[in-house]
C-alpha cells in the first residue's frame, strides 16, 4: 500500500478489523516520516501522498478496482476462499494478483472463473527498500495480464522478473536452503555470531540467521516446509529450525525473540538459542573450518540455481544473477551466483558438493546440470 500510494497511485485498504488497518496506516506514516527524516521527500509530498489510501473492513469500492493484490496468510485454503469471495466483489477484467511467497499460482486459480487475470506478484522485504518483483503466471494467465503487470511493476520503480509457477519460484526456492542450511550449520557446531559473520564478509547485506529474524522464523520456517512438500528430501528441514519455530515460538524481529534478541536498533545473540542447540550438536571431524561453513552457504544455493536454470524457472544466467543481487542482497560485485560458479570453476563447485555430499547426505548431490557442464566442459558466460 505504500509503495503504490508513493508513486501517486489511489489504493483501498481492505483488512479484517479496523485495528489491523489502524496498525497499517500507522506503517504508511512511519515510512514516509523516514524519508523526511533523512530528507527523501518533502512534509507536503508526504501529506499529499498517504491521502491516496483509504480503508474499509469491506469490499465497497472494489468493483472500480483495475487491480486487486491480496497478500494475506500464507495458508492456500484461506487464499482459494478469500478469491472466490473477492471475485464476486469486482469487475470480470480485473486483474487480482497475490503476493504468494510460495505457494503455487495455478492451484490457487482453481478458485476462480476467470484464472486468466490471476497472477503472482511478489514483493521482497522490506518493499520500501527491495528493488525486485516477481511476476509469476499460472497455466491459465493470459498473455495480457503479463504485460499488463510487467509494465504496472515497472511504474511502480520495481526491476520485474517473470518465472516459473513452482514451489518457491526463483529467489525463495535458493534462498530458504541457505538459511534453512545456516540452521544446519548451528546444529553443527558453528556459533550463530561465526554463521553470520562468514556470509557479511563475503559480502552479504546481513548473516542468514539474521536475516531469518528479519523476515519472520514463521515465514521463513513455513515457505521451507512447502519447499520440503515440493522437493523432498533434499529440501528436508532442519529439526533445529521446527524447535525454534514450533517448541520455542521464536517469530524474530517483529516480537524481539529469535536468533538474536532486538531491542531497538540494538541486537544480541538470543541465549536461549545458544542453550537449546547444545544437546543437538552433532561435530563432525574436518568440518568445523571458517572455509567450510562458507562453503556449505554457497553451495546450497549455487545448486539449486543451476537447478532452476536447467528447468526454465528462468529464462537466462544474467537474470537469475540480477533476481538473486536485487531480491536478496546477494553482493553485487560478485556478480551473482553464476558468475560465481564460472569464477569458481564447475568442475572445482561439483568437486566441493561432492565432499559435502559424502558428509552430509543429499542436500548437496551434484546436480545434473552442473555435472553437464563439467562433462561438456562449458561455463554459464564464458
Amino acid at each position: 500500500a505504500w509503495l503504490l500510494t508513493s508513486q501517486d497511485k489511489s489504493v483501498r485498504l481492505k483488512d479484517i478489523n479496523w485495528d489491523a488497518l489502524h496498525q497499517a496506516y500507522l506503517e504508511l506514516q512511519k515510512i514516509y516520516e523516514g524519508l523526511v527524516k533523512r530528507r527523501r521527500l518533502k512534509l507536503f509530498q508526504y501529506h499529499s501522498k498517504i491521502l491516496h489510501v483509504s480503508t474499509d473492513v469491506g469490499y465497497v469500492g472494489f468493483n472500480k478496482l483495475d487491480l486487486v493484490i491480496e497478500a494475506i496468510i500464507e495458508d492456500i485454503d484461506v487464499k482459494k476462499t478469500v478469491f472466490k469471495e473477492l471475485e464476486n466483489q469486482v469487475a470480470n477484467d480485473t486483474i487480482i494478483a497475490t503476493n504468494t511467497s510460495a505457494l503455487s499460482i495455478t492451484d490457487m486459480a482453481t478458485s476462480l472463473r476467470f484464472p486468466e487475470r490471476f497472477i503472482g506478484m511478489h514483493f521482497f522485504s522490506p518493499v520500501h527498500r527491495m528493488p525486485l518483483v516477481e511476476i509469476i503466471p499460472g497455466k491459465q494467465t493470459s498473455p495480457e495480464t503479463i504485460k499488463t503487470m510487467v509494465i504496472y511493476a515497472k511504474q511502480l520503480k520495481k526491476t520485474p522478473i517473470v518465472v516459473q509457477d513452482c514451489p518457491g519460484f526463483l529467489v525463495n526456492r535458493i534462498l530458504i536452503p541457505y538459511v534453512n542450511e545456516a540452521v544446519h550449520c548451528l546444529q553443527d557446531g558453528f556459533s550463530v555470531e561465526q554463521i553470520d559473520a562468514v556470509m557479511t564478509e563475503f559480502g552479504m547485506p546481513l548473516g542468514p540467521l539474521s536475516l531469518a529474524d528479519e523476515v519472520g522464523l514463521d515465514v521463513g520456517y513455513k515457505v521451507a516446509k512447502i519447499l520440503e512438500s515440493g522437493y523432498g528430501s533434499r529440501m528436508t528441514v532442519s529439526s533445529l529450525f521446527d524447535i525454534f519455530c514450533n517448541q520455542m515460538g521464536l517469530l524474530g524481529k517483529k516480537d524481539g525473540e529469535g536468533f538474536y534478541i532486538h531491542r531497538g536498533k540494538n541486537k544480541s545473540v538470543n541465549l536461549d538459542v545458544t542453550v537449546a542447540i547444545q544437546s543437538y550438536i552433532t561435530l563432525k571431524k574436518g568440518m568445523m573450518g571458517k572455509r567450510d561453513c562458507l562453503d556449505r552457504l554457497l553451495l546450497i544455493m549455487l545448486n539449486e540455481a543451476a537447478r532452476c536454470l536447467d528447468e526454465g524457472v528462468v529464462a537466462s544466467p544474467d537474470l537469475l544473477d540480477m533476481a538473486m543481487v536485487m531480491g536478496t542482497g546477494f553482493p553485487p560485485f560478485r556478480g551473482g551466483l553464476c558468475r560465481y560458479i564460472d569464477e569458481w570453476g564447475v568442475s572445482t563447485v561439483v568437486d566441493r558438493l561432492t565432499f559435502f555430499e559424502d558428509k552430509l547426505g543429499e542436500r548437496f548431490t551434484p546436480s545434473a546440470a552442473l555435472k553437464e557442464l563439467v562433462s561438456s566442459k562449458k561455463s554459464y558466460y564464458c
